[in-house]
């Protein structure tokens, strides 16, 4: 076991053109959309797939066939990246996005077919796992069906010619390959809604992630999640890739952290590590009744376009250290493909680069993600515990907070740290990170060491169900 492993494990508004392109003229402000069951996201882990690079094959069938690793995580929602036709049409790199759907009502032949997804729902289903779909709302790729047959649904500029998307400011973005869609136009509303539905009728689905959901207006929004809760009888899961705590009150039962994970990997540039929990307190107090953050160190975007958290965080003690501190605050965690064995790749959007999953020390890096993830989905101290800053004597160094009657302590630093805590007897707590007690009053954390601390008490711990 390498020394940092065993010492981690040991001690361990838009703007005014944006909105007329928005929202409909008169349109009122959304009422409540209907109020999510979390009998079970509340308890879930994510777990996200880029079916081009989670296999070999890189297709449906890949996926189902690795069902069993995704479940070894401790991860219960498989987030499928958008499995749609991709747009050829001014495409980019040389695959292409799959956030340039061409067809909403078909799935990418490279992936494969509608019975290999529902083999890959069913398969799911049988492990207690459940599968969520990556949708695109607010673009289309230039050569999509709705282009043709349906030129009303998109924005047009003077010349009558479709638009690349705008941001919130009403800037054009650099998603060249894309065309913006018109939430003025009823009928897209109803065509889209329409289209949901029949995806998550007909293929026994738990739920979607909306793909910049914060481009598209709240009353749209308020809308479809109230049809898609209606139309199945079992709760579903609503993922908003969007960080304005507006979108629970229509319906989203996660949003980004986004907020969190800037103040991170801040915290990991030399920032101050107090800054990161005092930030995610501030956000938690402001969040809706029922609202919950989506946790992550990397995603999709942030391997492509950042590094993966194995990288960003300075290697695999920094990752780790990384990932207890963020799994460990309110909401529900993700793991990205390949960040359990902590794979260095650089996953592109644009290309395939099948996972290497033969990573040094893979065995012992899943061991501590798969557990963390137990303690999110089961210790009831990081399901229902309130969150609280704890004060110690190195609050530039250390994260420290307390979630119920647990402490979750994080050395940010490449340095051994050496401390004592304010309002929690450390001294005979055990570290739920190794099994072992603490002696002393002073806390010696190891370079990116942490300590996940409970106080004895009778009574069992929950068993994952």
């Amino acid at each position: 076991m390498p020394k940092s492993f065993a010492a981690l494990a040991a001690s361990l508004t838009a703007a005014a053109a944006l909105a007329a392109v928005a929202r409909p003229a008169g349109a009122q402000e959304p009422s409540a959309a209907l109020a999510p069951d979390t009998s079970w996201v509340a308890r879930s882990a994510l777990y996200e797939v880029f079916v081009r690079d989670f296999s070999p094959a890189g297709n449906l069938r890949g996926v189902t066939a690795g069902l069993r690793r995704i479940q070894a995580t401790g991860a219960d929602v498989i987030w499928l990246m958008p499995i749609f036709p991709l747009g050829v049409l001014n495409a980019k790199g040389p695959l292409g996005s799959p956030y340039a759907v061409r067809d909403y009502d078909a799935i990418n032949p490279d992936f494969g077919t509608a019975a290999d997804l529902r083999a890959l729902v069913r398969a799911a289903h049988a492990r207690r796992m459940r599968v969520i779909l990556d949708w695109v709302p607010d673009h289309t790729s230039w050569d999509a069906v709705w282009i043709t047959t349906h030129p009303e649904y998109y924005v047009h500029d003077s010349a009558g010619r479709p638009i690349v998307p705008r941001d919130l400011q009403g800037h054009p973005t650099d998603w060249t390959d894309v065309a913006q869609l018109d939430y003025r136009n009823p009928g897209l509303r109803t065509a889209m809604i329409a289209s949901l539905r029949r995806w998550l009728v007909d293929f026994d689905l738990d739920g979607f992630r909306m793909d910049v959901a914060h481009f598209i207006p709240l009353d749209f929004w308020a809308e479809c999640n109230t049809t898609l809760r209606a139309a199945v009888r079992r709760p579903i899961l609503l993922l908003a890739e969007a960080g304005g705590l507006e979108m629970h009150r229509v319906g989203f039962d996660l949003t980004y952290g986004w907020d969190g994970y800037g103040r991170l990997k801040a915290v990991w540039r030399g920032a101050p590590a107090d800054s990161f929990v005092m930030g995610v307190v501030a956000d938690q107090q402001a969040m809706p009744r029922g609202g919950m953050r989506m946790r992550f160190t990397t995603d999709h975007d942030e391997t492509a376009w950042d590094n993966p958290a194995v990288t960003l965080f300075g290697g695999p003690a920094g990752a780790r250290g990384a990932f207890v501190a963020m799994t460990l605050m309110p909401g529900r965690p993700l793991l990205y493909d390949g960040q359990e064995v902590e794979s260095p790749q650089k996953l592109g959007i644009f290309d395939r680069q099948a996972i290497d999953w033969n990573q040094p020390d893979s065995a012992q890096a899943l061991a501590l993600y798969a557990h963390l993830i137990y303690l999110a989905r089961t210790d009831p101290a990081f399901l229902r515990g309130d969150l609280r800053r704890v004060v110690t004597s190195d609050s530039t160094d250390v994260i420290a907070y307390a979630r119920g009657g647990a402490l979750v302590l994080v050395n940010a630093r490449s340095h051994d740290a050496r401390f004592t805590v304010t309002g929690f007897h450390v001294n005979g707590a055990r570290d739920l990170l190794s099994g072992h007690p603490v002696r002393g009053d002073t806390v010696s954390l190891p370079a990116y060491g942490a300590l996940v601390l409970e106080r004895p008490q009778g009574g069992g711990r929950p068993r994952l169900h």
